[in-house]
């Protein structure tokens, strides 16, 4: 996914990533680099409850009392922070219910980070839509699984279709206002049982928002190996058919025509034949502090509360995942993020960025 217009990096920043590149392809364990990729957590809260989601089924791993992220944990960060490329601002929560969220965005774009986020979109404001545009904030993803307002209403519980489209319709006036580019927008469909019927006004309605990349991906069995997610994951996922696949590429089609790029993990095959990057590039932190090594594992890395950086990304875990991963020997979670083809694709462009 190139989601920014490319750009000359400082020299730190490439010989960073120069350092990254060649640790990966020599499956070093120890890392004498920074991580090219950040996942930090802005909340742990939503102002929806989604049916599909860990957080709002009260799954322990994601109850936690910090339900922001303090400024002082991201200052934690800020030296390694100024070697990476790319920022997410996303996980468990809606980035917009953290009061200072706009201050994140600040600092993570006084450091020349690419900068991505989820939301479901519902909060958008006329002040903030502007506010992306002008601080030039790269990708915004929004999660939409029906068009229609009823069927919206029942996934996306707590919101109403229209307030997404309000909230698209703010960002994109901005943008034309400005003549920018970016936000560069990304609708997020997750196709369950319950929506599969929405597909066929998926492209003709992401046409109409000015959508940039339309991705319309199966649920995941990774985000938690809990009994209560995994076994709404079992009634609800819709399984890999050729029909499926036929249908999702007559909207590939589509979307192409109008000027949309499409793309869905049931067009790809489990591949084992590249090594992972991920423990060699991404770091996490969540609103409690807790470090993790990318949304495919929920693997404790170690806690920003009680280390530094450097004994957690240079600790026994991370060393133990790559030295796992360079040799194939691929943790449970990581085989089935391979088998649903999410990695290591995601985020690994940047390792041939110049």
């Amino acid at each position: 996914m190139n989601i920014a217009v490319s750009k000359s990096l400082s020299e730190k920043k490439r010989a960073n990533l120069a350092a990254a590149r060649k640790a990966w392809k020599a499956g070093t364990s120890g890392a004498s680099h920074y991580p090219l990729v950040f996942y930090l957590e802005p909340t742990s809260i939503c102002n929806l409850n989604c049916p599909m989601c860990p957080v709002a089924m009260g799954v322990e791993e994601y109850q936690y009392p910090e339900q922001i992220i303090s400024l002082d944990l991201i200052e934690k960060l800020r030296e390694p922070l100024e070697y990476g490329l790319r920022c997410l601002l996303s996980g468990g929560g809606e980035p917009l219910m953290h009061p200072q969220f706009v201050d994140i965005i600040d600092l993570v774009k006084k450091l020349e980070m690419e900068i991505i986020f989820n939301t479901n979109a519902t909060l958008v404001d006329e002040e903030f839509a502007k506010y992306v545009v002008e601080r030039g904030v790269d990708c915004i993803s929004v999660s939409i699984d029906a068009i229609d307002p009823g069927i919206y209403r029942s996934i996306r519980r707590g919101g109403e279709f229209e307030q997404v489209v309000k909230g698209l319709r703010l960002i994109r006036q901005a943008r034309d206002k400005r003549g920018a580019q970016k936000p560069y927008l990304n609708m997020q469909f997750t196709l369950m049982k319950e929506n599969l019927g929405e597909l066929q006004s998926l492209v003709e309605f992401a046409a109409a928002q000015s959508i940039n990349h339309l991705v319309a991906e199966p649920l995941s069995p990774i985000f938690s190996f809990d009994m209560s997610y995994q076994g709404f994951f079992k009634e609800h996922y819709l399984p890999k058919s050729q029909e499926l696949v036929n249908l999702l590429r007559g909207l590939e089609r589509e979307a192409k025509s109008a000027g949309i790029f499409f793309s869905s993990h049931y067009f790809e095959e489990r591949r084992y034949t590249e090594r992972c990057a991920q423990p060699w590039i991404n770091f996490g932190v969540r609103t409690s502090g807790r470090a993790f090594l990318c949304c495919g594992t929920t693997e404790r890395m170690g806690s920003l509360t009680e280390q530094s950086f450097g004994q957690i990304w240079n600790g026994e875990i991370y060393q133990g995942f790559r030295t796992a991963i360079a040799s194939g020997k691929y943790p449970e979670p990581c085989r089935l993020c391979l088998q649903e083809a999410r990695s290591p694709w995601f985020n690994h462009e940047l390792l041939e960025r110049e």
